[in-house]
């Protein structure tokens, strides 16, 4: 599974603290056992055959029911306990994760979770490998039958306005007035930034007034950028609850119907969702603002993925 992800035998091999010549000897080993090749040795990056691609499926099956023995204890045990890792969204997890620490080393101080910041991609592939046990992005969004979705709650979106900008004066905002030559945008294929690109999307850099556009990674960035040099960007709801005294006015809510995000916990079908992934998603519902647990009555921004 590693030379797949990896897609080198020098990679895999330093990955998995073997030398690359043993390496490429266990897979000649098994593609004599079985008869077939598992690796197209000939592409750069080297290439999983037709045949290794079955082969992968059916190990990773494997693997997944070993996992799941090692884990049935823990399931038939009252008490929660043991290790779990996560991974979740970069716009998400800085405002969630922080909430959530102080509750979850109270209630279950036997319960290790390791969080990762991962992309939504990252994270559906890294379930397939069994090297997370469950990831929490935006959705709805398209993937193949192998995944099992949770909604978990409901983040609308805000207007982080400048003083000096003309929206500063307004209480609430109507969607259709934001300028967009005018706003802060997060990367390109950030599910973030997809659905705001369904509320706002982004004109060419050739018809905007400025002589400067920034484009970052970070909801945090950007909103530095508002706060000093002013303009506007969108920010999640969770992000609000982060912003000092100073800033408060800054934030704007939009008129109903209020653009917003779902946000699930996605983890392999054929597994279900653990007993321990179960006990930290409780802690994280128990933790966020009651109202973000209620569904809007208006569909949540298509996260374009």
């Amino acid at each position: 599974m590693e030379l797949c992800r990896m897609q080198s035998f020098s990679k895999a091999a330093k990955n998995m603290e073997v030398s690359q010549p043993a390496l490429s000897l266990q897979i000649q080993k098994l593609e004599e056992e079985f008869g077939y090749l598992l690796v197209d040795r000939n592409t750069k990056p080297i290439s999983i055959t037709a045949e290794g691609a079955l082969f992968l499926e059916k190990a990773q099956q494997i693997i997944q029911l070993m996992n799941d023995l090692d884990q049935l204890s823990v399931e038939l045990e009252d008490e929660v306990a043991g290790q779990i890792r996560i991974g979740i969204i970069p716009t998400l997890s800085p405002y969630l994760v922080p909430l959530v620490m102080e509750l979850a080393s109270s209630r279950y101080p036997d319960l290790k979770v390791e969080v990762v910041e991962m992309v939504t991609e990252s994270i559906l592939s890294e379930l397939n490998y069994n090297t997370i046990d469950a990831g929490i992005i935006s959705t709805p969004i398209r993937s193949s039958g192998q995944y099992a979705f949770a909604p978990l709650f409901y983040e609308r979106f805000y207007l982080y306005v400048a003083e000096n900008h003309p929206l500063y004066q307004h209480s609430l905002i109507q969607v259709g007035e934001v300028p967009s030559e005018e706003l802060w945008y997060l990367t390109e294929g950030n599910c973030f930034q997809n659905q705001v690109n369904a509320v706002c999307s982004i004109p060419p850099f050739d018809t905007v007034k400025g002589n400067f556009r920034y484009i970052s990674n970070s909801i945090e960035s950007l909103k530095r950028i508002v706060e000093t040099q002013g303009g506007i960007t969108f920010i999640p709801e969770l992000a609000t609850l982060s912003v000092s005294t100073e800033y408060e006015d800054l934030i704007k809510r939009f008129k109903s119907p209020e653009p917003y995000r779902e946000l699930s916990v996605v983890y392999l079908k054929n597994t279900g969702m653990k007993k321990l992934v179960r006990a930290f998603v409780e802690l994280i519902q128990e933790t966020v603002p009651r109202r973000m647990l209620e569904k809007p009555s208006n569909t949540p921004l298509d996260t374009k993925m």
